[in-house]
């Protein structure tokens, strides 16, 4: 068996880069070159360490970092054989450590590790996830700074909010910054509780996109008057709260599922109105099931698109939770905490090219053979091959000849295990 994981590698990131316009040769090769060492490094990954292993000095690496590049239009190349899969855009702000106090957008960020505000940066991960698969891709991440206030009439998708710099203000830009690219993928944007909310639903709207969320324990639900009406004075157009414990059968339907990890599970979906998104959305009501069929817990999810069935709303939101895998794999094995770089261009370039990377790395899993393995082990695997290459390289003798050879077969896979 002929093992030359580095030549794949390089020509999947080739490949992909061919369809990006107007790049140019030099900053292209910095690219390759750039994510292959973001694969293979153990360890910090900045730009010193960088440049211990690879041909390029430090400053190639600060001056490279500070250019911009697309990396949506550079991660939507992923997306297209989910064309015909249920699949939406997550989006989730997630903490980065981050000391000192020079450093553009650093501030107090929730994080969710240490269940409260510490000092650091955030950004807001932006991920195309697939129900039918269970996977997500990375599409862009932004970091969250606040701006000053401009003057003047704010933009169409920020009237409903009260404050222009806010951080539902800083997500809405975000977002309206591709919005157009976007909703060509798909118009369904999925977030957690802390975005189930009127103001930002209508700045969601305001760019043709809806939203899938899961509601608080507490949220308000009320059912539509539709009983007879007063000859005089204002119509009546709400009826009772909706008692969670009491569903109506004339506007919820239920139905039994079976769930990803075997459990099954009732759905009640109706159409109703959400007070804290004000406005009438399809709701789906989860109760879950053990084995004497006991409830357990429920949870309330809600779709401001009315044409997804429960089903639909229920599988999407619960997908929501890849993109944390994305977090987790860059801040483990990606260096997405490495970065000691004071420029905001910098950073953002550091951010992307190491969630990019993950996709990367999956590609070539899928393309090779290797999906059984997690991105710790192909991450091993191409170190092992970066590492027996400089070592061929360096003591004089051929790599073409030699880092093919069967004999390399145990060194490549040296502590590469099966992904659990």
């Amino acid at each position: 068996m002929k093992i030359n994981v580095l030549t794949q590698l390089r020509d999947v990131i080739e490949a992909l880069l061919i369809r990006q316009a107007n790049l140019h040769k030099p900053f292209r090769n910095f690219i390759i070159e750039t994510m292959i060492l973001y694969i293979v490094m153990l360890g910090k990954v900045n730009y010193t360490s960088m440049a211990r292993i690879s041909d390029s000095c430090e400053s190639r690496f600060r001056q490279n970092f500070q250019r911009s590049f697309d990396w949506l239009g550079f991660n939507m190349q992923f997306t297209g054989r989910m064309s015909d899969q249920r699949k939406a855009i997550a989006i989730d702000p997630t903490y980065i450590s981050k000391a000192g106090k020079k450093t553009p957008g650093v501030g107090y960020f929730w994080s969710g590790c240490a269940g409260a505000p510490k000092w650091g940066l955030e950004i807001l991960g932006i991920a195309l996830v697939n129900a039918d698969t269970k996977e997500a891709v990375h599409l862009k991440a932004v970091q969250t700074v606040k701006r000053p206030k401009r003057r003047g009439r704010k933009p169409k998708h920020l009237q409903a909010l009260k404050e222009s710099n806010g951080l539902f203000a800083i997500y809405l830009n975000a977002l309206k910054a591709d919005a157009e690219r976007y909703r060509s993928i798909t118009t369904h944007i999925v977030a957690d509780s802390f975005f189930a909310n009127g103001p930002f639903l209508k700045g969601l709207d305001s760019m043709g996109l809806d939203l899938i969320s899961r509601l608080h324990d507490n949220a308000r639900l009320k059912y539509m008057y539709t009983g007879p009406q007063k000859p005089r004075g204002r119509r009546r157009i709400f009826g009772e709260r909706v008692d969670l414990d009491n569903l109506s059968d004339e506007v919820f339907t239920s139905e039994v599922i079976v769930d990803g990890d075997g459990k099954g599970v009732i759905l009640h979906t109706g159409e109703v109105w959400v007070e804290c998104l004000e406005r009438v959305c399809k709701v789906v009501v989860a109760d879950y099931l053990d084995d004497d069929k006991k409830t357990q817990t429920r949870k309330v999810y809600v779709a401001s698109d009315r044409s997804l069935s429960g089903r639909d709303i229920y599988d999407l939101y619960r997908t929501r939770f890849q993109i944390e895998f994305l977090y987790r794999d860059g801040k483990s094995h990606m260096g997405l905490e490495h970065c000691q770089a004071r420029n905001e261009a910098a950073l953002d370039f550091s951010y992307n090219m190491s969630l990019s990377s993950i996709n990367v790395m999956r590609e070539y899993a899928r393309r090779y053979g290797y999906t059984k393995l997690s991105i710790g082990s192909l991450k091993l695997l191409m170190h092992n091959a970066y590492m027996l290459d400089r070592f061929i390289s360096i003591s004089g003798k051929s790599p073409k000849l030699r880092k093919n050879d069967t004999d390399f077969k145990e060194l490549l896979f040296l502590g590469v295990r099966d992904a659990a």
